[in-house]
């Protein structure tokens, strides 16, 4: 809840000063021990060192109390720093607790919405009167991202400046107490990403064949618990109409805890409701929460029933969203292949004569490969006969084409598809009806589709659910939500990874560049988009799910690589296009 602000005295002189930063504290006492402990010898003979060093995955904070005789400010400032250590602690929030009263602890929601800064807060300090009872200390803050409640993370278009007000009153010892604050917590970028864990919950498609991911961000303590609440409860709306569940409506955790034992099980006890499904709906059941608990680490789930295991079948195999074949690019010309930094000729040859190639798609395995004919055709091209008309019309979308071989493009609003069957439909998607489409890309499951706009409100990144019908024929798309707000003047976006959309927007000076945005946020630097230096004007990049590989081509034609975030090597010059299957 959010408690009304209680005027305060009359305020003299006011100063600034930024919240301590707790993190570097903390990190500063722990090194300072962690030196302590262990000393590099100084004298006596060199020798071979054969330790193993514990590979430490958490760092421990210390969180301490309010000093006696605090000032308001300083206790606003101590609360700031020990509540961002909440989501790592359950200690660190019973010292946080020592800075509020008793009445406003019980109505502070934490986690009603977590805003995400840029930095520490500035204070706006003001001189109380030795006998005043009540004050109130403002926190001016710069906001770059939100989390909600479920976990969901969005990112601003631009850093919003607002104030938010801590009314404090002094007890009959004298001491301050915040006695009025505003529900949620605020941490820095640079430390939101040690206090939340990023955390791909997965919903299998209806065809139970792929999974479908949904990033979210759970506090640390916490966050097996937590992402399971959320898998019970579903798929978010914006997916809700493309994936499934099989988990009986109303089962929910039967207590509020997952544990993970000594052995690396780990231990889902549910509410009888579960016993529900059948032995094929359990199994996939306990697959989905396994996809989306173990993180890799050789660690099972097993369900449980009032301490009872529950027996289902085998657990599916389902398939995380991948990429399927090698990047296809038109050089000099001519259809290649990219095979890791060289060009080759492909398995079949596939002619060009006759076309003007300004844009390349292919499916999975190369089938089929489709090319736009200048901008009024999208073909399909063989190495055995003519090229095959499959959507006309005018300023056409670079292609892209789903796992189904349904091949997606756009005419102003509208968003076309090609069947297999060589019929056409045609999808108005209403949140696209005064918006320009500049580029569609659909994800390697087929569940969701990136589309790049403009319009009145400027360049915007979607990622919306592909709604299909029994025959998985396109029908709709689901309300999106907004991806990569902070990147500018955005012209593509392609599929990196399988929550990550590569997109060619403009760096604050203006320059094109390639950034990686998130789809739910962007694992490290607080969940933020960020740039992948090293192509010199990119105009177009595609990029393997899965394997990390990501290709752009600069403005001068040339080809590269990415090694690393930092690092792009250069494949070969005069190259028109290139893209991964999809």
């Amino acid at each position: 809840m959010t408690t009304p602000r209680t005027p305060g005295p009359v305020r003299g002189p006011r100063r600034r000063l930024a919240a301590l930063p707790a993190a570097l504290v903390s990190v500063l006492a722990v090194l300072a021990l962690t030196v302590a402990c262990a000393r590099i010898p100084t004298n006596g003979p060199v020798r071979d060192g054969d330790t193993e060093l514990e590979n430490i995955s958490e760092i421990g904070y210390i969180a301490s109390g309010p000093a006696a005789g605090a000032s308001p400010d300083q206790v606003v400032q101590g609360f700031l720093s020990v509540a961002q250590l909440g989501p790592t602690s359950s200690s660190s929030f019973a010292v946080a607790q020592e800075y509020v009263t008793d009445a406003a602890w019980e109505g502070w929601d934490r986690y009603a919405r977590v805003l995400v800064l840029e930095e520490d807060p500035e204070l706006d300090l003001t001189d109380v009167p030795a006998d005043a009872t009540e004050t109130t200390v403002d926190a001016t803050v710069r906001v770059v991202a939100t989390l909600d409640d479920r976990g969901m993370y969005t990112e601003e278009a631009r850093t919003n400046e607002f104030t938010v007000s801590f009314g404090l009153s002094r007890s009959a010892g004298g001491e301050w107490r915040i006695s009025q604050l505003e529900d949620g917590l605020m941490l820095p970028a640079a430390f939101f990403g040690q206090a939340f864990h990023p955390t791909t919950l997965y919903f299998p498609t209806p065809d139970l064949a792929w999974w479908v991911p949904d990033l979210r961000w759970f506090p640390r303590q916490t966050w097996r618990t937590d992402a399971t609440s959320e898998i019970l409860a579903g798929p978010p709306e914006w997916l809700q109409d493309s994936t499934t569940t099989v988990i009986p409506e109303g089962t929910s955790l039967a207590i509020d805890a997952v544990t993970v034992t000594d052995d690396g099980t780990i231990d889902v006890s549910l509410t009888s409701t579960i016993s529900q499904a059948s032995a094929d709906q359990r199994a996939l059941a306990t697959a989905q929460l396994q996809a989306s608990l173990a993180e890799g680490e050789g660690r099972t789930v097993v369900l449980s029933v009032q301490n009872a295991p529950l027996t289902s079948a085998e657990v599916p195999s389902i398939s995380a969203p991948r990429t399927s074949g090698e990047a296809l690019a038109v050089s000099d010309g001519e259809l290649v292949r990219v095979v890791g930094r060289e060009l080759r000729e492909p398995d079949e040859p596939v002619s060009l004569a006759g076309l003007d190639p300004t844009a390349l798609a292919a499916g999975p395995g190369d089938e089929p490969v489709v090319v736009r004919d200048g901008t009024r055709r999208i073909v399909r091209v063989s190495g055995d006969g003519a090229p095959d008309v499959l959507l006309s019309g005018a300023k056409l979308v670079a292609p892209s084409v789903d796992r189904f071989g349904a091949v997606w493009s756009a005419q102003g609003s509208e968003l076309l598809v090609a069947m297999p069957s060589g019929a056409v439909r045609t999808l108005d998607v209403d949140w696209l009806s005064s918006r320009t489409v500049r580029s569609v890309h659909v994800s390697p499951e087929g569940a969701r589709v990136a589309i790049v706009s403009s319009g009145p409100s400027g360049r915007l990144v979607h990622v919306a659910g592909v709604v299909r019908d029994a025959e998985n024929v396109p029908t709709g798309l689901s309300a999106p939500v907004q991806v990569g707000a902070s990147v500018r003047q955005v012209t593509q976006a392609a599929w990196q990874d399988e929550a990550v959309l590569a997109l060619i927007g403009q760096e604050a000076d203006g320059d094109a560049a390639v950034f990686l945005s998130g789809v739910g946020g962007l694992a490290g630097q607080g969940g933020l988009s960020r740039a992948q230096p090293g192509v010199p004007e990119p105009r177009s990049v595609t990029a393997s799910v899965g394997t990390g590989a990501m290709l752009a081509i600069d403005s001068g034609g040339t080809l590269y690589s990415r090694q690393s975030s930092a690092l792009w090597s250069m494949v070969s010059d005069g190259v028109d296009l290139v893209a991964y299957p999809g």
